[in-house]
């Protein structure tokens, strides 16, 4: 420590004082608290939560990172061990926190959209404040919602704490929102991770070359280098963590708080954020409960729970626990309190991701993970160009150009994704051996019947608005009112169940052809929904023609062409791209790229955003457009299409904060990794 400066070392002091002063109330109220009989009639709540994290990291999950606060949090309180994010990245993760409804149900999946909310829509801490709480929130808000979504906070921004609400006696729901472990931390310079870990007590420092690497990633110095920053980073959010939870004792409110600390989703690296799997679904979530409470609602703490939950349960489950009735509307159950309700199955989804194209549900219960992609072209390199601030990203990609991925990063190399998955989790928790293709098993084949069955039976009851593609969905969205009202018409008396009876026929409809995709159909199987009447119908066979064709070869292609050509000239531009896209896969004409050139031009975002991927799609096969493309004026709040701009006319993939001459790690030491 001799080399510290003067601010580190009251930094470390003050860290090991908040936490010994934490640790010490959390021994007290343990022992002390059971002479309080009295149950809390509106106790406060306190949510940490943190960016970007697997349970997997924690130090109390199993983890090697330095985190003594909150590994202290749960030894004494409920470690929730089967806990998933709704989605795998921070906007529709939230976006299902703040409403209990499911980012698929509100439109709001995918990333950076401003998705219009039904007129009963409110935010969960709006309830809690007409109970009477007061509601801060610090600060994120990113809730993929229109702003004129009320999320019901008192107070929301960087200054926002418990402390300022109007007067003492008033309970209170406070929200600390912390990024330490965000992805962009790996975003940093040698010298700023030295200055960094001057910050961290010895016992949190890492050395890469000490770590296990997981089989899914290649194991370099570079890969290495990533795992060790993400632990020291799990360390300074424990410190954070700390002086937080010291500032509730300081103010003597421990006995009437219940604290949530909770991950926002997976680990900000390849195959965590943005992947349906568990290291990016899977998140610590803690829950510590005054010796009252634990009382009042008959729970067990200490404990280790391994029901499942979902984030999307969080904001039920603190409506229960303050006595506030949870709305019919609300998709997510109470997972603690006096109304809770068991679940067999989590759902989780991920649509676009910033420029990339998605579309998969997955399906997780105690044993498995079934996931059903869409969109079986998109590789398994779908990182957006924000991914590749991260070391790992880069090394993925230099490792599949060399031919040195193990086969454990498979999932990186396919150039095409199955139409379906299934994981044994029991026996594969890193998900390296899909099983589904295992249908001589009877157990398998019963899973895989069984799972995909749950999901279509969500997907129908909840009305998943995936099943338009995103740019007809915000036009539909303008008509209904909002894109949960595409698929929910909102009439009165008689015709009410008429409406809604035509609504669900035709989103059985769509959701067939869609499915139909990704199976093994020949072009013309799809041949009479490319006359549908309705353009999502037309627009998942044009996908299923154009898949079918360059999944097949040649002869197909040709057949595939034919069918298609009609629909250059469609009604709906979002069919005409669609049809545009796979024609020109298809054939060496230039009709689809001339289809392209005109909608690229288009005065709505999300249909050019669309053109613009179909035209990355399509490579060298698209390069003629490549100058219209560059000369593009594109608005501020089109940054995804200016990435995709980027893309397509030859700029460097790597974001402006990583510095494009980053060596190879196999060449480089661990600690100069960006």
């Amino acid at each position: 420590m001799d080399g510290d400066s003067f601010v580190t070392r009251i930094l470390r002091m003050n860290y090991a004082a908040g936490l010994f002063l934490f640790l010490d109330c959390l021994v007290t109220t343990s022992l002390t608290a059971a002479e309080n009989e009295s149950p809390v009639a509106q106790p406060n709540i306190l949510w940490i939560s943190a960016e970007d994290i697997s349970a997997g990291t924690l130090g109390c999950y199993g983890g090697d990172s330095y985190t003594p606060t909150i590994d202290a949090l749960a030894a004494v309180g409920i470690r929730y061990d089967a806990a998933f994010a709704a989605a795998p990245v921070c906007a529709p993760s939230r976006s299902a926190i703040i409403t209990g409804c499911m980012p698929t149900t509100l439109g709001s999946l995918p990333m950076r959209c401003k998705a219009s909310p039904p007129s009963f829509l409110i935010g969960f801490p709006k309830l809690l404040r007409d109970a009477g709480y007061w509601c801060s929130n610090n600060a994120k808000t990113d809730y993929n919602l229109n702003p004129s979504f009320d999320a019901g906070w008192n107070a929301s921004g960087n200054a926002a704490h418990w402390r300022k609400r109007d007067r003492p006696t008033r309970p209170f729901f406070s929200v600390f929102n912390l990024a330490q472990t965000h992805e962009s931390g790996l975003f940093r310079s040698p010298s700023e991770w030295k200055k960094l870990q001057k910050q961290l007590p010895k016992k949190a420092l890492r050395d890469p070359e000490t770590l296990a690497v997981p089989a899914y990633y290649p194991d370099t110095l570079a890969v290495r280098a990533d795992l060790a920053h993400r632990m020291e980073l799990a360390s300074l959010l424990d410190i954070e963590c700390s002086r937080i939870l010291s500032e509730l004792t300081e103010d003597g409110l421990r006995d009437n708080t219940i604290i949530f600390f909770w991950g926002d989703h997976g680990e900000g690296l390849p195959h965590g954020k943005r992947s349906l799997t568990e290291h990016g679904l899977r998140v610590p979530l803690i829950v510590h409960l005054p010796k009252a409470i634990q009382k009042a609602i008959h729970a067990q703490s200490p404990e280790i729970n391994s029901r499942l939950v979902s984030l999307l349960d969080l904001g039920p489950t603190a409506l229960d626990l303050a006595g506030v009735p949870i709305p019919l509307w609300m998709e997510g159950k109470s997972f603690l309190g006096s109304h809770t309700i068991l679940q067999s199955e989590i759902i989780s989804a991920r649509d676009r991701m910033d420029e990339r194209e998605g579309f998969s549900r997955s399906v997780r219960t105690d044993r498995y993970r079934y996931v059903r992609h869409f969109l079986p072209w998109v590789s398994g390199d779908d990182l957006p160009n924000y991914a590749s601030g991260v070391a790992i990203t880069r090394e993925l990609r230099t490792c599949l150009r060399e031919g040195t991925l193990p086969a454990g990063a498979s999932w990186f190399s396919r150039s095409r994704r199955p139409p379906e998955e299934l994981f044994d989790i029991d026996n594969d928790p890193e998900e390296l051996n899909d099983v589904h293709a295992r249908r001589d098993h009877s157990l398998y084949a019963t899973a895989l019947s069984h799972h995909r069955a749950q999901l279509v039976s969500f997907m129908r009851s909840s009305r998943d608005t995936g099943i338009l593609p995103e740019a007809m969905l915000r036009r539909e969205a303008l008509l209904a009112g909002s894109e949960w009202g595409v698929f929910h018409p909102a009439t009165q008396g008689s015709s009410e169940n008429l409406a809604d009876r035509q609504a669900l026929a035709r989103y059985d409809e769509i959701l067939k052809v869609a499915m139909a995709v990704a199976e093994d159909h020949p072009p013309d199987y799809f041949a009479s929904e490319l006359k549908a009447t309705d353009p999502a119908v037309r627009y998942w066979a044009a996908c299923g023609v154009g898949w079918s064709g360059i999944r097949i070869g040649a002869d197909s292609q040709k057949a595939a062409a034919l069918f298609l050509e009609p629909l250059l000239i469609d009604s709906d531009a979002v069919v005409r791209i669609a049809a545009a896209r796979w024609f020109s896969s298809c054939t060496h004409t230039d009709q689809g790229l001339d289809v392209l050139l005109a909608i690229i031009g288009s005065d709505d975002p999300s249909t050019r955003m669309a053109a613009l991927i179909a035209v990355e799609s399509l490579g060298e096969r698209a390069a003629r457009l490549r100058p219209n493309v560059a000369s593009l004026s594109l608005s501020k709040n089109e940054e995804y299409s200016d990435r995709l701009k980027a893309r397509i006319t030859g700029k460097s993939e790597l974001p402006s904060h990583v510095n494009p001459d980053a060596t190879h790690g196999k060449n480089t030491k661990p600690n100069a990794q960006q």
